[in-house]
């Protein structure tokens, strides 16, 4: 069984150690074994330590049955009984501890304000705290911001002890614990105690500034994605910076940036719906001309055209409008996707869907729909222009059928 540096002294950056065992867990990555570690492996929401063991790069941590394996990225490792220097990445490390520290604040502060326990928690890229209520809004996570952060400005200490199971109870934690036997109690002095196997700083200053980010319904409750220490000085960093790029796209202040965006959406929203009845007009005059062409040039009442670039939304609308405007059957299609509409007027009698499924077959192609209108594809048709020639003669035979 592995013993726990890190439990000791959370701020132990290097150490030496024997490797116990060796094994590979995957193809690529050897693990190793030590009788001391002070690399903290995944568990309990918190990401595990990066670093080095005897000058190969550390890349995953997991605990086994009360071993830590240590697997590293070099397919070489260390021999069973050898001496071996280890090193972790502090910076990873501190980031951790001011997250999980940053997190107990937080969860009584949760308790505090809205009465609020924490069911669950993640920490990694991002970090996340899910509460057990629904009656939360900005207001109230405001609150609990505040209260967080007047703990981390006074700088009060955090300690850890170890008791057994059945003296939990009396020490008042937060929520009791899964474990049996010894328990880990993590205090912030005259606030919160919580059972705990993680890494913490020694004292809530070092935390830093704690900042709820967003949150959101989840599972019956809400999940709440937070920031403490460096996160929230980076996250400053990059929410200022656009903020100065969009108030200087825009040209207006931070203050006016809000009703400046309202104003654009209800642009935008106008400009859409004036294309949209630009768009209609043109596809309404699209679909007269097809149809006076067609009627000219005499023969079976069929509107057909084959289109590059044509969007089967535009298809739709034009055979649509087609066969409102004039008793006919309207066949569209469009290269590169070979994509091809069939629609037909009330007053004729044949079944679209049957007529664009006979086109389709020659071609391997798919589709379907209802008798009065219908669609497909057909990728192996040469062109849209042969889809639709296809087409025409199935429309021409089936319309000769009801004479």
């Amino acid at each position: 069984m592995t013993s726990r540096l890190y439990h000791l002294d959370a701020y132990l950056r290097e150490f030496e150690a024997t490797v116990t065992a060796l094994r590979g867990p995957d193809a690529t990555a050897p693990a190793v074994a030590l009788d001391a570690t002070a690399f903290y492996p995944n568990a309990g929401g918190q990401p595990c330590d990066w670093g080095q063991i005897g000058g190969r790069r550390v890349q995953d941590v997991r605990e086994e049955n009360g071993e830590i394996w240590h697997v590293l990225e070099s397919p070489d490792a260390p021999a069973v009984g050898s001496r071996v220097a280890g090193a972790i990445d502090w910076d990873r490390r501190f980031d951790h501890m001011q997250q999980h520290t940053g997190q107990h604040i937080l969860s009584q502060a949760f308790l505090r304000t809205l009465g609020a326990q924490t069911l669950a928690v993640h920490m990694g890229t991002t970090s996340t705290i899910d509460v057990g209520s629904t009656s939360v809004d900005a207001g109230a996570l405001a609150r609990a911001e505040d209260l967080a952060n007047a703990i981390v400005i006074e700088h009060r200490p955090v300690t850890i002890r170890e008791v057994e199971a059945e003296q939990v109870e009396a020490l008042g934690v937060r929520r009791p614990p899964k474990q049996t036997g010894r328990i880990r109690v993590v205090e912030v002095a005259d606030f919160d105690r919580s059972a705990c196997g993680g890494t913490h700083v020694r004292a809530t200053g070092e935390v830093g500034a704690i900042v709820i980010r967003s949150w959101e319904h989840y599972k019956g409750g809400v999940r709440v994605e937070f920031l403490c220490g460096l996160r929230v000085v980076r996250d400053y960093r990059w929410t200022r910076g656009l903020l100065r790029d969009v108030t200087g796209q825009l040209t207006v202040g931070e203050r006016e940036l809000s009703e400046t965006i309202a104003r654009l959406r209800e642009r935008t929203r106008e400009l859409d719906r004036a294309l949209a009845d630009a768009r209609s007009q043109l596809l309404q005059a699209e679909a007269a001309a097809l149809v006076a062409a067609a009627a000219a040039a005499g023969g079976p009442p069929v509107v057909a055209a084959a289109f590059a670039g044509r969007s089967v939304e535009d298809l739709r609308a034009l055979a649509r409008a087609a066969t409102v405007r004039a008793d006919c059957l309207a066949i569209f299609a469009a290269d590169p996707d070979r994509r091809i509409v069939v629609a037909r007027s009330p007053a004729l009698a044949v079944d679209a869907s049957v007529i664009l499924r006979e086109a389709l077959a020659g071609f391997n192609g798919r589709g379907g729909g209802k008798p009065e209108v219908a669609e497909g594809a057909a990728a192996d048709a040469p062109s849209a222009e042969a889809l639709v020639e296809a087409a025409r003669a199935v429309a021409v035979r089936h319309l000769a059928a009801l004479r």
